[in-house]
């Protein structure tokens, strides 16, 4: 059979023929007898390929609890890696705030900070004017870091006995006016350096004109890491002391010069006795026995200005104190003394008991000297 151009064609019929289909079919046992011919190197070959799984299997740990336990170590070890990584890093921060608080300190020594202390608070005391004052240094406490539950491994544990800083106490004793001693305070306070102020004493001498004080601080230093530049102290820091002008000027330590008694109440009444009796009034002229309040005679004599404060009848007899109230000027009355018009007599309870021109009259303790109530005579049993 030729083609168009006159070629022989080929023939597929081969491909459809029963003899084409049963060779298709006879690839499988073909295919089943070569494995028979090598089923030795196959198994061989499966046998070593399971041999190595069940290698990587025990090796790996993976049918027992070591793996898990081994797994969680790494991640520890990763994390505390990753922790010393961070605090690496953040080393220089740390260092910069460090050296911040060692910018406001004195020294990096017990004797740089004692001296320092010593020089920085007697030049305040002579720039404020003090001629009596000293300033001491006490003891120097240490004091180790808070955190030393952190360190628990024994290579930690020279960091957890080292001493963090160190305080240092100092006093000031001086004398001087109100004035100055309120801007010693001042001027401690507003010193650059790192204090605590523990206590202030003040102690005003007799006439509280003079004022002295004690006051104890302390500051703390960390040892061996000094200061980039000693602190100065800020003028314009000074210059606020003049917004409390007012309060250094005041002086609530002066004691008052007694007032000027006027003379009448020092001059006894020459009518009055001194047998400390009171003198009796008549019942009858009150009946209801309300006690009626004694009236005030008018004059200059400034009566409201007078307290009773106290009674007491004592082994030298009956006494009573008066408190002038805008000075605050004490009296002492016995028995014949007189107040203005009144003439102090005797005491009775809680009142004191005085004479006056028109009668006798009672003030109680903590009244004031218009305060009067008459005297009730006792009723007779006839």
């Amino acid at each position: 059979m030729t083609t168009a151009n006159g070629s022989p064609a080929k023939s597929t019929a081969s491909a459809h023929s029963p003899r084409g289909i049963g060779q298709r079919r006879g690839s499988f046992p073909e295919m089943m007898r070569r494995l028979r011919r090598h089923w030795f190197a196959l198994a061989v070959s499966g046998s070593v390929l399971a041999a190595i799984g069940f290698g990587y299997i025990v090796g790996e740990r993976r049918m027992t609890d070591e793996r898990a336990k081994t797994l969680t170590e790494i991640e520890t070890y990763i994390q505390v890696l990753t922790d010393a990584s961070a605090k690496s890093k953040a080393r220089p921060e740390l260092d910069g705030k460090m050296q911040s608080l060692a910018n406001q300190m004195l020294g990096a020594s017990l004797e740089t900070v004692d001296s320092e202390v010593r020089r920085r608070l007697n030049r305040a005391c002579e720039e404020l004017g003090f001629n009596d004052f000293s300033v001491t240094t006490g003891t120097s406490v240490g004091r180790p870091t808070p955190a030393k539950k952190e360190f628990k491994s024994p290579d930690a544990r020279k960091l957890r006995d080292e001493i963090d800083f160190v305080e240092v106490q100092g006093t000031i004793i001086a004398t001087g006016t109100v004035d100055r001693i309120y801007r010693l305070i001042f001027r401690v306070d507003a010193e650059p350096w790192i204090k605590r102020i523990e206590s202030i004493r003040l102690n005003p001498n007799a006439d509280g004109q003079q004022l002295g004080i004690t006051l104890k601080l302390t500051t703390p230093f960390m040892p061996g890491l000094a200061a980039k530049s000693p602190p100065l102290l800020d003028p314009a820091k000074l210059q606020l002391a003049d917004r409390y002008a007012a309060l250094f000027a005041s002086n609530p330590f002066r004691v008052p010069p007694p007032p000027a008694i006027p003379p009448a109440a020092l001059v006894a009444n020459p009518n009055a006795g001194d047998t400390g009796a009171t003198p009796p009034t008549n019942p009858a002229a009150n009946p209801t026995g309300v006690v009626p309040p004694v009236p005030v005679p008018p004059g200059g004599f400034p009566y409201g200005e007078w307290q009773i404060t106290g009674v007491v009848i004592g082994p030298s007899g009956a006494e009573a104190w008066v408190r002038h109230l805008p000075s605050g000027a004490s009296v002492a009355l016995s028995p014949g003394m007189p107040v203005g018009e009144l003439v102090f007599r005797a005491v009775e309870y809680d009142f004191a008991v005085f004479d006056t021109p028109i009668g006798a009259c009672r003030i109680q303790v903590g009244t004031n000297l218009t305060q009067r109530a008459a005297v009730l005579a006792a009723p007779s049993n006839g």
